[in-house]
């Protein structure tokens, strides 16, 4: 999908009313610019703290997160008896983008793309519309975006949604993660209902992905099961050392019930493609113990078994991950679903190993050491934060090579070193690359402080916020292009001063010891002393000025 525009009509956090943000000028044949479709261009929000940029964020998780639960059919009844479709959060606004239908077959074109328009306003369900390709005098068509009332199939506005809507957030931003808690717990209820109806259930209904650590040890596992080590996945060597994952063990509490059933009746046939790749297994009843020794046999078996490639597999794992929500009860998760503040936090328990239905143990991966060269197994957790945060953006990206997706980074970099900063856009470009994906089926949103990054991106994709002087609490974002500033390839010394306002470039404990009044410095020996108290300070921009000033005094 791309976006093309987005305006709130209701307050909704720091964005007020009114608030419109212009991703990219709308489609017309045989413009130059259509070609940046088609190449890996991310928007960068970047702006001080407190600006809006992450608002807009989760201003689309959950504008998206209430299409999907208009248009779903799957949903359990706690969650119908909270939810209205007239009643969001954003509670009106004005959502534009393109895509290609999921209806339509064939390759990510600019040919099979659709304009879709949705509208909520204050209090009435969101009305969607698109128009056919090539846009300009077609006719808007309207489509239902909201489920009939005990339809068994969703409502046709399903087909016009990302296949993903996928979130990261290094921050553990609470207010962005909401709408995925709230996903999650619908999940499980699915899978509580189809249990006691006895229906079979293969997937979740909803296509909006959280990554966390568990489900990132999920993407990474499936990633290597099903990708090309020497191409796809050759970044996550080349940056993070990592060459494979040597083993790992599935933990699995087959004894615990569900509506007075066992918790997997309704996942045995998939659980059973598990059981069939697994080297070593453990069964008394209660607990389930796969052990996993991963070889080019092994990614073999997962490959026959899951047929339909890298997603069932992740969408495998998303189930029993999804099953650890057993331990959260019925008023909690009923509060949780008619929420619309912005904490959820402790309201929902987590279980802790014993009361898990599905974790993973051992899970240890090659890896080669700095500096050594040497090749060592280590646990996943080992790893530190900056690998962590950094596998997972890369992992994801991997894992989207026919998906229409929407990828919502908040702040992904927050743990990395200056060095992965700096690769950190390039290197999803190439990960998106290898994987063989056409870009013109997504977009990537990523709020950040880092100049390294902004300079990675075309001044028309960096979207600058800042709250507007006359009025402390309107918020404003524009693009570097408006701002006549070359982003692509500035230096990080230029992008601190024009966007953050930032005109030293060493801190502000050591700008002190380098500010003298010169008017005081009156021999050549008041020169000497503070050039002796300066010396042992690193080489900066401020000191060098320091320096030339007291040369040009020519003091005896």
């Amino acid at each position: 999908m791309k976006l093309l525009r987005i305006k709130i009509s209701s307050e909704f956090s720091s964005l007020q009313e009114g608030f419109e943000l212009h991703f990219r000028d709308p489609f017309k044949e045989g413009r130059d610019t259509n070609e940046d479709w088609q190449q890996f261009h991310p928007f960068c929000f970047a702006g001080l703290n407190g600006s809006g940029k992450s608002n807009v964020l989760e201003a689309l998780s959950g504008i998206f997160y209430h299409l999907e639960s208009c248009a779903n059919v799957n949903q359990p009844e706690n969650f119908k008896e909270r939810f209205k479709s007239q009643e969001g959060k954003p509670d009106a606004y004005e959502l534009a983008y393109y895509i290609k239908p999921k209806t339509e077959k064939g390759e990510y074109q600019i040919e099979n793309m659709v304009l879709v328009m949705v509208t909520k306003k204050k209090d009435e369900s969101p009305e969607m519309k698109w128009q056919p390709y090539p846009f300009e005098g077609e006719k808007m068509r309207d489509v239902e975006i909201v489920s009939k009332e005990k339809a068994t199939i969703p409502a046709p506005g399903k087909n016009y949604l990302p296949d993903l809507i996928i979130a990261y957030s290094s921050g553990e931003n609470e207010i962005l993660s909401i709408p995925f808690l709230k996903t999650r717990l619908v999940h499980f209820d699915e899978y509580k209902e189809a249990i006691a109806g006895n229906i079979d259930y293969e997937k979740p209904e909803s296509n909006m992905v959280y990554i966390d650590y568990e489900m990132s040890q999920a993407v990474l596992l499936s990633n290597y099961m099903f990708q090309d080590k020497e191409s796809v996945l050759k970044p996550l060597d080349k940056y993070l050392d990592i060459l494979d994952i040597k083993r790992f063990r599935m933990n699995l509490n087959i004894g615990h019930q569900l509506e007075k059933q066992p918790i997997l009746k309704q996942f045995e046939k998939t659980l059973q493609k598990f059981k069939n790749c697994g080297t070593v297994r453990f069964d008394n009843g209660k607990k389930l113990l796969l052990d996993f020794w991963v070889n080019d046999d092994t990614k073999e078996a997962f490959r026959k078994n899951f047929k339909g490639g890298i997603y069932e597999l992740f969408q495998a794992f998303q189930v029993l991950y999804t099953l650890n929500y057993r331990t959260a009860d019925y008023g909690a998760k009923s509060e949780v679903y008619g929420s619309q503040g912005y904490y959820t936090h402790g309201k929902i328990n987590m279980p802790g190993p014993l009361d898990k239905t599905f974790y993973f143990l051992d899970y240890y991966i090659q890896k080669r050491m700095k500096g050594t060269g040497e090749i060592k197994e280590l646990l996943l957790k080992q790893l530190s934060d900056g690998e962590q945060q950094f596998l997972h953006s890369l992992g994801i990206c991997l894992m989207l090579k026919s998906k229409s997706a929407l990828l919502l980074l908040d702040e992904p970099e927050t743990h990395f070193n200056p060095d992965w900063r700096s690769k950190f856009i390039s290197t999803l470009k190439k990960s998106l690359e290898v994987t063989g994906s056409n870009d013109i089926g997504r977009d990537i949103l990523i709020t950040s402080h880092s100049p390294f990054i902004i300079s990675d991106c075309l001044p028309d994709k960096v979207i600058y916020f800042r709250r507007k002087k006359e009025n402390q609490k309107e918020v404003e974002g524009i693009s570097a292009r408006e701002l006549n500033f070359k982003s692509f390839g500035a230096s990080v010394d230029i992008i601190l001063e024009v966007l953050f306002g930032k005109r030293q470039s060493i801190g502000n404990l050591a700008r002190t010891k380098l500010q003298y009044d010169l008017k005081q410095v009156k021999t050549k020996a008041d020169v000497d002393a503070i050039k002796e108290q300066v010396s042992d300070m690193g080489e900066s921009i401020e000191k060098d000025l320091l320096l030339a000033s007291l040369n040009q005094l020519n003091l005896q």
